[in-house]
């Protein structure tokens, strides 16, 4: 009888091979986030020297803790103005250019001198805007009510104004904004006409009185589209009927030479409350007490 052949004994069997696999994911997943962590450290140095490049490219100096101010016209002396404050410090700054930050203080300085009378103290607010600085005008110290034509002590302000920024070659954005009391006349049918009427009529005398060349003017009007207080108080309708000044902090660019005749120069048409118009200042409706 044959004998049977024995099978060769089995191995042991490897019941850990699922170790090796692990340890290589966990090996993997800890370099994949050693990775991600060196990716996310910023380095300082090199955005303080990309900072500094960026200012030296656009002539520009970062103003730092620039607190807007009020003409009070009592004693000549400025306080701090609230409402630009609040409005603008929500946004962030472009700086205005260094011409512009030794100017400021020369500005505030001059509308400082300028007297005016009992109901028109306190209208003129000095602060630094979005896109350069930013003078702004109560309605009542330059026009009454629901009208666009300059009154004789608003004058004053705008001369003070003109002899400022005359030698500047920044372009100057007027926006003239109303609060929201309805107006239906022939002549303003609504905010947006009595806006852009008084913005226009500002930027005229800068242009006409004040020497500054009309290329550099832009008027806008905003109606009562863009306020800065509440029109539910009088206080808050008498703040949003304003005249903003807007000193752009980059130069004003010359027109190209038309191939035909060009016109008269003049100020820029008023904008109408365009949106192409600038965001900058709210809107104001016409002088209604």
């Amino acid at each position: 009888m044959a004998k049977r052949k024995k099978a060769p004994a089995e191995g042991h069997v490897n019941h850990e091979r699922w170790l090796i696999t692990y340890a290589d994911l966990i090996t993997l997943l800890m370099v994949f986030f050693v990775v991600m962590f060196a990716m996310s450290r910023a380095d300082v140095a090199k955005f303080a020297k990309l900072q500094a490049s960026l200012q030296r490219a656009f002539n520009v100096e970062v103003l730092r803790g620039e607190v807007p101010t009020t003409l009070n016209g009592e004693n000549g002396t400025l306080s701090p103005s609230s409402a630009i404050q609040d409005s603008l410090t929500t946004q962030s700054a472009v700086a205005p250019d260094t011409r512009l930050i030794a100017t400021m203080e020369e500005l505030r300085q001059a509308l400082v001198q300028v007297p005016l009378p009992e109901q028109s103290r306190g209208s003129v607010q000095v602060g630094t805007a979005r896109d350069g600085v930013a003078i702004s005008l109560a309605g009542n110290a330059l026009f009454d009510s629901g009208k666009a034509e300059l009154k004789p002590e608003g004058l004053a302000l705008l001369d003070a104004l003109a002899e400022r920024v005359r030698d500047l070659p920044n372009q100057i954005r007027i926006e003239g904004h109303t609060d929201n009391t309805p107006i239906a006349t022939p002549l303003y049918p609504s905010n947006w006409e009595l806006s852009s009427a008084r913005a226009t009529t500002v930027a005229r005398y800068l242009a006409e009185r004040g020497g500054i060349p009309p290329r550099r003017l832009v008027a806008a009007g905003y109606g009562e589209h863009r306020p800065v207080a509440s029109n539910e108080t009088r206080e808050g309708r008498a703040r949003n009927r304003r005249v903003d000044v807007i000193v752009v902090s980059t130069p004003a660019q010359s027109a190209p030479v038309p191939a035909g005749p060009s016109p008269a120069a003049g100020p820029s048409p008023a904008a109408g409350g365009s949106p192409s118009a600038p965001a900058e200042s709210p809107t104001h409706k016409a002088v209604h007490d």
